[in-house]
């Protein structure tokens, strides 16, 4: 699970960038698996958007809304089954942290895989401001 210092962050939202180009190949930041918010407007303190297991809780909200069972947790992430999914988008809704994203132009649903174990947003991240 990725872990965000909002004090460290300056908003150059560089995380969004590599995140959206590994998962689509073109620079997408509203298909990123972590996207960056601002507490109180515009001037406010960046936070991150990222999944977080929902926090520890016993269920993470994504699966249970998944009529079809097409998300699971696997090695400490969210897996999706493309061939169960019907793209309903009801995951995308349930998250509370908008950790589950809907690429409509490749009708694929994205989460963080910790990009297969070395993540991309904290190695290019100039403030050192994500860490696992």
């Amino acid at each position: 699970m990725l872990n965000f210092a909002n004090e460290k962050c300056v908003n150059c939202r560089l995380c969004e960038e590599v995140c959206s180009f590994r998962l689509t190949q073109s620079v997408y930041p509203a298909v990123a698996a972590i996207r960056i918010g601002r507490e109180e407007g515009r001037w406010g303190t960046p936070y991150a958007m990222v999944c977080d297991l929902c926090d520890g809780l016993e269920e993470q909200k994504c699966i249970t809304a998944c009529p079809e069972e097409a998300l699971s947790l696997g090695n400490g992430i969210i897996v999706w089954d493309e061939e169960k999914c019907t793209l309903c988008e009801l995951c995308v809704d349930a998250c509370p942290q908008k950790g589950v994203a809907y690429d409509s132009r490749s009708e694929r649903i994205y989460t963080c895989d910790l990009c297969g174990g070395e993540p991309l947003c904290i190695e290019w991240c100039p403030e050192e401001a994500i860490t696992l």
